[in-house]
């Protein structure tokens, strides 16, 4: 009997354990194979997001679906304790800060509620696993961060159409369900059934076992079956623990053992193993033997009672009277006894008509009657919970004698507490729960009800474990003994939260919208099918001079001009006529004093209390009618200024097609909008070829950009065919939401400023060869020393080539090498005059890739001989992977050269320190080249350091005051730009920075 009861325990843990696991798989392929099937865009969180949301709600037994891709980002649909639907996202759908939104209808993500910490997909084991082994994955339980309650995931990793692996999803199961069954189950009076994970860890139980206990710190911990505080939990984990090959067996279908337990006895007990391949858990019951044991020692102590009874009338009605009656007490008896321990069993028919027959009759109505009240009355404990369950209704009742508090299921769960059946509450457990601010009006309310001075009944707040706030409605009644003393208090409690919330919201609405019609600066008026104003907010009386009471009443035409008062009764006429249809025009209202008013009005026709009614919006556009008229009118005066200005004007479309242009425009190009065909508008036709494809490449940028546009351009005159140089500019005119509206373009003949640039750089040019030439006379001695080592070289050389030809025999290979030498030193003569020529040439300037490296290394050996003349150590550091600069190289180099002799005559009177110059060369974090000349010279006094680039202004006695000026023009017409700081400790730095070519830098 035992060994079958604990079986058919097991097996019915194990089956709801299956379902679980099976609901959870069909769920995770819907959730997989819907990402895929339903062409969700996996990349866009919305998209996924509103796909999560929709399959959530085809799945009422699950809590939270979640979608994590390989850039670690999550998106995850679930369920709050309080019903209502979240979102949780990570930032731009990678790994970051997750964000809980609000959920709207259709999967729309609405409004941020709060940011929680950073997160990492990739990083999550369930996300590991199932990428890494391509199969479901179910996590270990775990418990709840909001509510203490237990939970476990499983996992799938997603394909995309072509087999490549996108993310993985998967789905939260909360196990309150399944805690729920365990609850259900009663194996004799003291029996349990239980589940344990892995690890030891209880998972559920019945019996009111919780598998959560509070640590020290007064944190929600897991709890081992071991360490339980039922005594039937606790024995049999430790018995399991001491000998594992029990819970080890492989054997098919539940294993039933028992144990000896010093505190409870002989204990009976079946495992099994859950869901195997998936979840590993065990599933345990246990019961203990006197449970079985007891209704046998019960029934043999009613069988001597019996029996002694019988002895009894034995000896007193004789043999034959007791072998009549003890067949049927004995059926009657035993039938009892079933009956006692919950077994239904028929009432053994008694056909006698004595005081037996009678007595097996009473009892079989008994037994009848009692079966069905008690059919009806668990038909009816179970509606009234499930009717508590949708209303939200609980009940409670508090002994005054002991202030225990009993509560039903659903009281518990307004509380946000786990049901504990059979166990009573205490009042300041209960009012531990009630808000601080709550506890005194309740007390005083309870107190008073409890003297019978008023019915108790009120509305208070509660805090639930987790925090969270409820609103509740509560109220009950004395019930009293037999001599009228107060003895207990039965009543209800409702979670009204969210008919509360409901109620502030529909009065945070009414006076919002009251505060709307009534201070809002616009006027609203109704009026009735008849034209009379049913209402009207201050707001628009008072615009009109007059007060609401003056209006309401009035024909509605009467405040409108008499010139538009036809237009108002055809308007309100087709509003009636297309009741719900918006429409809007434009008219003149007239004040109380006889001004008038323009009027924009919006109107819509509804039907209110059973009349049609006409809602009227009305906004004063006086201002704009006057701001459009003066806006005409300056359009009229500006048209004429722009047909009369000394410049070219054009407008044209977004995609660039002119639609305007000024009479300059038609009279310098010969262009006009009409007569004009449309090969005459291309820039072929009109511009120098040069300028063509210039101007086209910055004219479609400006287009596709829409940045302005300027361009210095050559066009033709149409009555000479001269052409002239123009600088013109377009800027676009962008609505409110930015979209252009038009281009306007400006063009200024720029031709004698263009004349005068060219003047003033045939100026700037032939300063700077003077100013070159200057500078190769300061390195004469220093180029002819340069020249005098090869020639001296090329002379010695040439003596030995002599020698070696006259030997006998000769000795041709010495010869031959002796004459390379003579030709390699006469080209390094060359070269040197070949730079002294180039710097002293008076030329063009020629814009070209250069490479300063190699600028810098040609300056350098131009001054040698002064370099070693004046004993100066110098080094350089150049950058290896400097990129080429746009320039004319001869300008660049005597911009080096300059700042090398300034950095040589600083450091000439120098004794006390080494005389050190530096050239440096490097990239700018703004990818432009940087050149540094530092000396470690008598340096530059603060207030002189900008100066020394004035015209004519010099630190020295005999300069002129021109070679850093020349300088600092040279480097900004190259886009650049040159200064000079303080050397530290002594010195002083000149640096140049020039922007790199990128088409020299990318050519191949």
């Amino acid at each position: 009997m035992s060994e079958r009861l604990i079986r058919e325990v097991t097996q019915a843990v194990d089956r709801d354990v299956g379902h679980l696991v099976r609901g959870a798989d069909k769920a995770v392929s819907r959730l997989a194979h819907g990402l895929v099937r339903q062409d969700v865009s996996l990349g866009n969180p919305d998209a996924v997001a509103q796909e999560l949301h929709g399959l959530l709600a085809e799945e009422p037994d699950v809590d939270w679906m979640f979608f994590g891709n390989e850039a670690g980002g999550l998106v995850s649909a679930g369920r709050l304790a309080d019903s209502s639907a979240v979102f949780l996202m990570t930032d731009d759908f990678r790994a970051g800060i997750v964000r809980e939104f609000e959920a709207l209808q259709g999967g729309r993500v609405g409004r941020l509620r709060k940011s929680e910490g950073a997160f990492d997909s990739r990083g999550k084991i369930w996300y590991a696993q199932a990428k890494e082994t391509g199969e479901r994955y179910w996590t270990e339980p775990y418990l709840g961060l909001v509510e203490p309650i237990l939970g476990v995931s499983l996992t799938a990793p997603v394909f995309d159409k072509d087999g490549k692996f996108v993310g993985v999803c998967g789905i939260d199961l909360i196990l309150t369900q399944l805690s729920r069954f365990l609850q259900t189950l009663e194996i004799g009076e003291n029996g349990r059934a239980f589940i344990i994970d892995a690890s030891g860890h209880l998972i559920g139980a019945s019996g009111g076992v919780s598998p959560v206990k509070i640590g020290a710190d007064g944190g929600h911990l897991r709890l081992k079956a071991s360490e339980a505080t039922d005594p039937i939990v606790r024995a049999t984990a430790r018995h399991l623990g001491r000998d594992p090959s029990i819970a080890g067996s492989s054997s098919a279908g539940p294993r039933v053992f028992s144990f000896s337990d010093p505190e409870r006895g002989t204990i009976y007990a079946a495992v099994d193993h859950a869901a195997p391949g998936a979840l590993k858990w065990t599933i345990i019951s246990a019961v203990p033997a006197s449970d079985f044991l007891r209704p046998v020692y019960r029934a043999a102590y009613l069988s001597i009672v019996a029996g002694a009874v019988i002895v009894a009338l034995f000896a007193v009605l004789g043999l034959g009277m007791v072998g009549r009656t003890l067949r049927p007490l004995t059926a009657l008896t035993q039938a009892a006894h079933a009956i006692a321990k919950g077994e239904w069993r028929e009432v053994p028919r008694v056909r006698q008509n004595d005081e037996v027959g009678l007595l097996a009759q009473a009892f079989a109505l008994m037994t009848s009657r009692l079966k069905e009240t008690l059919e009806g009355l668990r038909r009816s404990e179970a509606n009234f919970a499930e009717a508590q369950r949708v209303a939200h209704v609980g009940y409670w009742e508090r002994d005054l004698g002991t202030d225990r508090l009993t509560w039903s299921d659903e009281t518990y769960r307004i509380f946000g507490l786990t049901p504990r059946a059979g166990t009573p509450v205490s009042l300041d457990e209960a009012t531990e729960r009630i808000h601080p601010d709550d506890r005194s009006f309740w007390s005083q309310a309870a107190g008073k009800a409890v003297r019978g001075e008023s019915r108790y009944e009120l509305e208070y707040r509660i805090v639930r474990p987790n925090g969270e706030l409820r609103i509740v409605h509560s109220q009950g009644d004395l019930t009293r003994d037999a001599s009228g003393r107060p003895r207990s208090m039965f009543g209800t409690i409702q979670d009204i939260t969210e008919r509360k919330r409901a109620e502030e919201a529909l009065r945070d609405s009414e006076e919002q919208w009251r505060a709307v019609f009534e201070n809002n600066p616009t006027m609203y008026f109704m009026v009735d099918a008849t034209g009379t104003i049913v209402s009207v907010n201050p707001f628009g009386a008072e615009q009109l001079g007059y007060t609401v009471d003056e209006l309401v009443g009035r024909p509605v035409k009467d405040i409108f001009h008499e010139a538009d008062r036809d237009a108002v009764q055809r308007h309100a006429a087709a509003c009636l006529s297309h009741l719900g249809e918006a429409m809007s025009w434009e008219l003149r209202k007239i004040r109380k004093d006889g001004s008038m008013v323009w009027v924009r009005e919006t109107a819509r026709a509804m039907v209110i209390k059973k009349r049609p009614v006409i809602l009227i919006v009305c906004e004063d556009v006086t201002e704009r009618k006057r701001a459009e008229e003066a806006a005409r009118r300056s359009e009229d005066e500006l048209r004429q200024v722009i047909e009369t200005v000394p410049a070219m004007v054009w407008t044209a479309l977004p995609d660039g097609r002119v639609d305007f242009i000024n009479r300059r425009v038609q009279e310098f190009t010969g262009l006009s909008l009409d007569g004009t065909s449309a090969a005459s508008w291309e820039p072929e036709a009109r511009f120098h070829p040069d300028d063509v494809e210039h101007y086209r490449s910055k004219w479609h940028t400006s287009l596709a950009t829409g940045h302005p546009f300027e361009a210095e351009v050559r066009i033709r005159r149409a009555a000479d065919g001269e052409y002239r140089w123009w600088f013109e500019s377009a800027v676009p005119l962008r609505d409110e939401h930015g979209n252009i509206l038009k281009w306007y373009g400006f063009l200024v003949d720029i031709e004698d400023r263009k004349r005068a640039e060219e003047a003033l750089q045939k100026t700037q040019a032939e300063l700077a060869h003077v100013t070159r030439v200057t500078t190769m006379g300061a390195l004469t001695s220093s180029i002819a020393h340069e020249v005098n080592q090869p020639l001296a070289a090329v002379v010695t050389n040439a003596n030995a080539a002599l020698r070696w030809l006259a030997a006998q025999p000769p000795n041709i290979g010495e010869a031959r090498e002796t004459l390379e030498r003579i030709v390699r030193d006469g080209h390094r003569a060359g070269e040197v005059i070949g730079r002294t020529r180039a710097l002293l040439k008076k030329t063009a300037t020629v814009t070209a890739p250069v490479d300063l490296n190699g600028l810098i290394e040609d300056s350098v050996a131009l001054v040698q001989g002064e370099i070693r003349r004046h004993r100066i150590l110098l080094r350089t550091e150049l950058a290896h992977d400097l990129p080429p600069v746009a320039g004319d190289r001869v300008q660049l180099q005597q911009v080096l050269l300059n700042l090398v002799m300034n950095g040589i005559e600083a450091m000439k009177k120098v004794t006390d320190r080494p005389r050190e110059l530096l050239i440096r060369s490097r990239r700018d974090p703004s990818e432009a080249v940087l050149v540094s000349v530092q000396d470690t010279g008598v340096g530059l006094e603060p207030q002189s350091a900008e100066r020394v680039f004035e015209a004519f202004y010099t630190t020295k006695a005999e300069g002129l005051g021109m070679g850093l000026a020349i300088c600092r023009s040279i480097i900004e017409a190259h886009g650049g730009r040159l200064w000079a700081s303080a050397n530290e400790p002594r010195g002083a730095v000149f640096q140049f920075i020039l922007p790199s070519d990128d088409s020299a830098s990318t050519a191949p």
